[in-house]
Order: C-alpha cells, then structure tokens, then sequence
C-alpha cells in the first residue's frame, strides 16, 4: 500500500521526481541522435545562448514564484494582474537588451555568426513573459504536479521537434527553434490552467510595493548565485591543468542533476505546504513540518547520500580508468547534495515563515565560504582540498538557518538528527554494498582457482 502511495501520479513528489527523470532520458536520448547528427560547432554555439540566456534571467530575477505562494492575498486579482505585468515588463526588457546587444555578445566570444541567434533567441524571454499565473498558482495550491507534468510534455515535443528539423537542415536551428517551441508549448498550456485568473495589464502600487520586498533579496542573491556558479570554473583554469578540469567537469557533471532535483522538490513541493501551514496554522508550523514531510526528507537525502557512497563503483563502471580520481569530485559534490538536503527545507521553511532575508543572507554566507574554504584548500591540500572547499559551500548556510530556525522557535533537534541518522545509514551501506560488489570478481576468481 505504502509503495502503491509512492508511485501516485497526481502525488507532487512523484511528478517532481518522475519528471525530472522523464527529461533528463528524454535531454540524453536527443543529444545521442544530434551528436551524430551535428557537428561540435553547432553545440557550442547553442551552448552560449544558454548561458545568456541564464545570465539575463538570474540578473533579473523578480522571484514571482516566492511571491506568489507565500503572500496571503495574492489571489486578489490587483496583485496576479500587477505580477504579470511586471514580469511581462521584465522579459520584454530581457529580450530587447539581447537583441540589442547582440553584436556585442557575439563579439566577446569573436564569433560574429551568433548575431542573428541571439536576436531569435531574444525571443524566449517574450514568450516567458506571457505565461500566466497559473504555475505559480498551481504550486501555492499544492499542485505542482501541473507545472511539471506541462514542462515534460513541452521538452518531449520540443526535443522531437529538433531532432526531426536537425536531420534534414544538418545546422544548429533545430535546436534553437526547439528550446523556443518548448518555451512556447509550456506558456500556451499554463493558459489552460485556473482560467479564473487569466492574466491582463494592471499596475497597482500597493501590490507592487509588495512584490518589490521580495524583489529587494532575490535580484541580489541571483547575482551573487550566478558568481558562485562561475567561480570555480574561472578558479580551476588558473590553478591547475585541463586533465584535472577534465576529471572535476565530470564529476560535477554527474552531481548537478541531483542537485537539482533536491532544490526542485523544496521548491515545487516543500515551500508551498509550509507556505500553506504558516497561513493557516502558524501555532503548529514547525511540528507540520517535521512530521508530514517524512517521505519528502527521506527521498532527498538517500539519493545523495547513496550515491556518494557508492561514488568509487560508479565512475569505475561508468568510465575509463583514467576519470577514476573523478570518484572523489563525486563524492565532495554528494555530501554538498546531502547538506543542501538539510539546508534547503530549513530555508523555504523560513521563508514560509516570513524570514525572507534567508534569500540573501544565505547566497552571501555560500559565496564567501566558497571564496575562502576552496582557495584555503588548495593552499594546505591541493586538487582534494580545492573541491572539498568548492563542495563545503553550503556549510554556513545550514548553520545560520538553523540558528535562525532555533531563534524562531522552529527547529526540532531530534528530527534533524534523524535526518542526519538516515543520511550516514545510507552513505555507508552505500559504500559497503560498492564494495562487496568491487570485490567479488576477484573472490569468485579465487573460489574458481
């Protein structure tokens, strides 16, 4: 019965994790097709539009989202009205500063080819600006699985789409037409969604006055979140060779996604059941939060914390001999991955509460720690010491958290040993299981001799 609850499909927790499976298989089976298909160049060039794309959008962040699930009259049609427009505004502006200055862009990676792109890709950023509430909705009403549900569909279109268009015109277009039709699909279906609240202009300065407290703390941490995203990478081409960049790539390769996926269910899931509790029942905020999110906890720290364990077999099965000191990268990003499972609900539970300097403050304990423990590290210990300082980034975070959380009188100390009991079980059976598997070749070869 307990694993008929598990694999629901209407269940939250299972659409956020069935899905962001469901697209990392569809993203892999796509790029094994364009890969024979294309040539690397095409790659490269789709490559920068992403990460201007990712630029633009961190800098200007509005954090809507937040807004939007915490705020108690939000469904008041002023302020819905007054979010879109301003988030309309934004990407109407996003998408003008690309096309504008996409001769200069192209001129930064001395590629005057990405001009034309760039301007087409500006589109994107319209087409974000003109989905409706309905997601953000969706999520403060506990029903995330409607907005994860639309994106996998979108990226199953959009990535047949490309490898179609891709096949006959051997160019990079497909792929970008793809991440627009994607973006177009996911915007058109939100519309189908709480019709109620079909968005229209309005500008309200109380609701915005509103919107803008948010504002205040997310622009500035996404700046700080794209600095912390960068450094390492512009850090480890100073200090060590391509071999090793090579090998630590690889790791954090295998280690994003998992990131990712844990910030995703706190996000889509964990937020807006606090954000409805703090509502609702603020008295019992704290023991709703600990004791209905058992499954939620589970899920996100025996992932890391089993991979991490297991870190040594995988890359040995998975890779050559040569990426085998990648095990160790995997491993430090995992017991980042297990920290950042403790630290996130921590932070969306004081958001929900109406701590929403938690936005900030923790980008600024991240970036500094990360700064000086991976620089500290390679002074003292070299490559190991350089990534377990990278991957200790979320250490003085989850500390002020549950400082904060303790201050508030939310923080239960025995569930969060708990917490941290499961982690460890399943870190280290883990790892015993890696073992008892790396050995017994060599233990049936010698029972055969």
């Amino acid at each position: 019965m307990a694993l008929v609850r598990f694999f629901n499909p209407r269940s939250n927790l299972f659409a956020t994790g069935f899905s962001f499976l469901a697209q990392a298989v569809i993203r892999l089976a796509s790029s094994l097709v364009l890969t024979r298909i294309l040539r690397p160049e095409a790659y490269g060039v789709v490559t920068v539009l992403l990460s201007v794309m990712f630029v633009v959008e961190m800098l200007a962040d509005l954090g809507i989202t937040v807004f939007i699930v915490r705020e108690p009259n939000v469904e008041e049609p002023r302020y819905l009205n007054t979010a879109w427009t301003m988030r309309l505004v934004r990407a109407v502006s996003n998408g003008l500063v690309v096309f504008l200055f996409a001769p200069a862009i192209a001129s930064l990676y001395h590629v005057p080819d990405l001009v034309t792109p760039l301007r087409v890709f500006a589109l994107w950023f319209l087409f974000g600006g003109l989905e409706s509430m309905s997601f953000p909705l969706a999520v403060r009403h506990g029903q995330a699985r409607l907005q994860m549900y639309s994106e996998l569909i979108s990226t199953l279109f959009a990535s047949l789409f490309s490898v179609i268009y891709c096949y006959y015109s051997r160019d990079y277009w497909g792929m970008v037409y793809g991440i627009l039709l994607n973006r177009a699909l996911t915007t058109l279906m939100s519309f189908h969604f709480y019709p109620q609240f079909r968005p229209k202009l309005q500008f309200d300065r109380l609701a915005a006055r509103a919107i803008f407290r948010y504002t205040r703390l997310t622009v500035p941490s996404g700046i700080l979140t794209l600095l912390l995203t960068q450094f390492d990478k512009v850090a480890f081409l100073r200090l060590f060779d391509l071999r090793l960049l090579g090998v630590y790539a690889l790791g954090v390769n295998l280690a994003t996604p998992i990131e990712s996926v844990i910030g995703t269910v706190c996000h889509m899931v964990l937020y807006p059941r606090c954000a409805h509790d703090a509502r609702t029942d603020p008295a019992n905020l704290s023991r709703n939060y600990y004791t209905r999110n058992t499954r939620l906890f589970a899920s996100i720290l025996v992932l890391p914390a089993g991979v991490g364990g297991a870190a040594s077999l995988l890359i040995a099965t998975l890779y050559d001999p040569r990426y085998a000191s990648a095990a160790g990268v995997l491993r430090a990003f995992m017991l980042r991955a297990t920290l950042s499972a403790l630290a996130t609900p921590a932070e969306v539970l004081l958001i929900a509460a109406g701590e929403s300097q938690v936005i900030l403050v923790g980008s600024v304990f991240r970036t500094l720690w990360t700064v000086a423990a991976s620089l500290a590290g390679y002074y003292f210990f070299g490559f190991a010491g350089f990534v377990y300082g990278t991957a200790s980034s979320v250490l003085p975070a989850l500390a002020y958290y549950m400082r904060l959380q303790h201050k508030r009188g939310l923080l239960m100390v025995k569930y969060e040993l708990y917490k941290v009991s499961l982690a460890l079980a399943a870190a280290l059976s883990a790892y015993a299981l890696s073992e008892l598997l790396s050995a017994l070749p060599s233990m049936i070869r010698m029972h055969l001799a």
